[in-house]
């Protein structure tokens, strides 16, 4: 994780009027803990999202299919791999990154943030779909400690649902428990769901439409079919 991305991160925090520490202590008694037994680990999640940086793939893992989990939820609309490079899926993993001090002179944090909060290590896994004309993004966040996974995607869902200030505060703190699907405040445009990791950790999927590049968002491709649609890919993982 460069710099950059660990402000944005802690960034995204302070919006929420969160730290990361913060939210996993608040969220534990409320949203249910992330460890049970779960098919996937998070060192599985790891290790294929190492490979996936490494070899070009069309193939989501785990099972993931996305075509039956549109076809379930009522979207319609042609599915294909969206390929780039050679590969429709990709992998990234970072290694955490301990708490230290802010750079000289960086005033982007609130007073009461004496330091950037610690990092715990994390794995991601982007699947990229075309349906018609418009892309999807079906996005995995594990990451090995209890309920730090929203927390960690919380700029992803911020880009996705194009959320304000005050809407990515209010899911933040209505953040779906393991085992459920909630779409993002103002039109739904991502849906996220918690799964159930085998051990400790916590595993995140969010679905979502990839703009970049797009005139404009498809309405279809939003609301209720999104999180029915991210609810059946969250099933697909439970084995």
């Amino acid at each position: 994780m460069t710099a950059a991305q660990r402000r944005k991160l802690t960034a995204a925090f302070a919006i929420a009027g969160i730290t990361l520490g913060a939210a996993a202590c608040s969220s534990s008694s409320d949203t249910g803990s992330a460890t049970g037994g779960g098919a996937l680990s998070y060192d599985r999640v790891r290790s294929t999202a190492l490979d996936l940086s490494k070899d070009k793939s069309s193939t989501c893992p785990f099972g993931l299919d996305f075509a039956k989990a549109a076809s379930g939820a009522g979207i319609t609309g042609t599915v294909a791999p969206a390929v780039t490079d050679g590969r429709s899926v990709t992998g990234n993993t970072g290694e955490g990154v301990p708490a230290q001090p802010w750079p000289s002179g960086d005033t982007s944090h609130p007073p009461t943030m004496t330091e950037m909060p610690a990092v715990p290590p994390n794995a991601e896994i982007t699947c990229s779909y075309t349906v018609g004309a418009s892309t999807v993004d079906v996005e995995l966040m594990a990451v090995p400690k209890n309920d730090y996974g929203i927390s960690m995607m919380l700029p992803a869902i911020a880009r996705a649902g194009l959320l304000s200030v005050d809407q990515l505060s209010r899911f933040s703190a209505d953040r779906p428990a393991v085992g459920q699907t909630k779409l993002t405040p103002g039109g739904g445009r991502a849906a996220v769901a918690r799964i159930a990791l085998h051990g400790d950790g916590d595993l995140v999927l969010m679905l979502d439409q990839n703009t970049t590049g797009q005139a404009a968002q498809d309405p279809a491709l939003a609301g209720e079919p999104l999180r029915k649609a991210a609810e059946a890919l969250a099933g697909q993982l439970k084995g």
